[in-house]
């Protein structure tokens, strides 16, 4: 789908999200939106920004998402963090490192950020490459709209002063082979950066006053592996979505007819608790993926070792136990240790090719989490309120047909899981709650 330029007139509704009505081109630093915006002072020039988000009504943000936002938005590239360019893998990004006791940013920058003690603890894309802002920004609100769905790491909207970055730029070229992709896709966006309001890319890459760039500056996890079970491989995106869809087991057992009772057993062990986690993470990234067209998912899929319990002392209605999730194992001995889904690499999406979409995903999805798509069905119910349309272009910088795009694919993916509901082809019974409990299993419910 072709990429289309901020030029086009966004109507910004005044209401319960506190933003007046505006209309711009490019990106605006300080258009009003977010819960507020941070300036970074740049000595001699204009104070970059960074937009700690507003967060959708209904959504599932925790406080670690809003101590990451306000983390995010106290990075300071001349007082407590390193930036370098990415010279690996295919981005051309900016990678933000602490500094170490003892150190300056300088001095890590100037040792490339490989200084001891220093680490990477967030990054800084573009819309360049198969990267676009609004899918960073999108994928990290959506998944919380959705229950968290994805442990998406949280993103905010920043901007870079320009001739920095330029500066940056130069370094990755003498830094990288000129053969490899990821300097032939610096040059690329050099050729942007340094041609500015002459840029053909300019209202996708630069404020409006053309002094600095913008994009999604993004929380980098830690001790994450790639997931290997969820990659089948593949020459191009369709095909590897079509290889997870026909080869992979996970799928299999997901598209099977019938009560989870009787595909997973409810006996509460490291064998159980995997099985049903690798079931709601692959029903939950199909859900996300085709909402927001993603292209570059499988070869993308990363875990972290997390910690699944049943909590005595936390019950449910129905007084069974709470099942929690922790990074680090709970007193007691009886938490078991299992792969849980982290999606960190979302930013070819929205504009590009729906992989799981061409290769029918969600047509093989009989089971699902009934949070997630009791969420489903009420973002369909409320996606053409002036109040969401805002959200998506204010905190997430869609255009209008961006968000024409997303809100087809939320109507139809929202049908096809109510209708195979309705017909029971499709059961909202990924419940780890329910399925560990001692109660009898309940009839799913298609009409939350």
């Amino acid at each position: 789908m072709k990429l289309l330029r901020f030029t086009q007139f966004l109507t910004i509704v005044a209401g319960t999200l506190g933003a007046t009505a505006i209309a711009y081109a490019a990106l605006t630093a300080h258009l009003p939106r977010g819960q507020k915006i941070v300036e970074i002072a740049v000595p001699g020039k204009n104070a970059e920004v960074c937009v700690v988000p507003r967060h959708f009504d209904g959504g599932s943000y925790s406080s670690d998402d809003a101590t990451a936002e306000a983390k995010l938005c106290a990075i300071d590239e001349k007082i407590n963090t390193a930036v370098c360019p990415k010279t690996n893998s295919t981005n051309p990004g900016l990678d933000l490192h602490s500094v170490p006791q003892g150190s300056t940013p300088a001095q890590v920058a100037a040792a490339n950020c490989k200084t001891q003690g220093a680490k990477k603890i967030a990054k800084y894309k573009l819309s360049t490459s198969c990267s676009y802002t609004p899918s960073i920004l999108g994928y990290y609100h959506l998944s919380r709209i959705l229950g968290g769905i994805g442990d998406v790491p949280p993103s905010a909207i920043r901007t870079f002063d320009l001739q920095n970055h330029i500066a940056l730029g130069r370094k990755a070229l003498a830094e990288t082979p000129s053969s490899s992709l990821i300097h032939q896709t610096w040059a690329s966006l050099m050729a942007q950066l340094t041609a500015g309001s002459g840029a053909s890319r300019r209202d996708l890459l630069l404020t409006d006053d053309f002094k600095q760039s913008y994009g999604a500056l993004s929380v980098n996890p830690r001790k994450e592996q790639f997931y290997k079970e969820f990659f089948n491989g593949g020459a191009n995106p369709v095909a590897k979505a079509t290889n997870f869809r026909d080869k992979n087991p996970i799928t299999a057992l997901l598209a099977r007819s019938g009560d989870i009772n009787t595909l997973v057993p409810r006996d509460f062990n490291t064998a159980s608790v995997q099985k049903m986690v690798q079931l709601e993470d692959a029903a939950d990234m199909i859900v996300i993926d085709t909402l927001m067209n993603q292209q570059d998912r499988f070869g993308n899929i990363h875990y972290l070792e997390m910690y699944y319990y049943q909590d005595p002392n936390d019950l449910n209605a129905d007084g069974s136990k709470k099942i929690k999730v922790s990074k680090e194992a709970p007193p007691g001995g009886s938490a078991v240790q299992v792969k849980k889904m982290l999606l960190k690499d979302n930013d070819c999406g929205v504009t590009k090719e729906n992989a799981a979409k061409e290769a029918g995903l969600a047509d093989r999805v009989a089971h699902v989490s009934p949070d997630t798509y009791k969420r489903l069905l009420k973002l369909d119910q409320v996606a053409d309120s002036p109040e969401t349309k805002t959200f998506f272009t204010n905190e997430m910088l869609f255009t209008a047909t961006d968000y024409a795009s997303f809100r087809k694919n939320l109507h139809d993916l929202a049908a096809k899981l109510h209708q195979a509901c309705s017909q029971g082809r499709l059961r909202p019974d990924l419940d780890l709650d329910a399925h560990f409990s001692d109660h009898p299993a309940t009839a799913p419910n298609c009409n939350p």
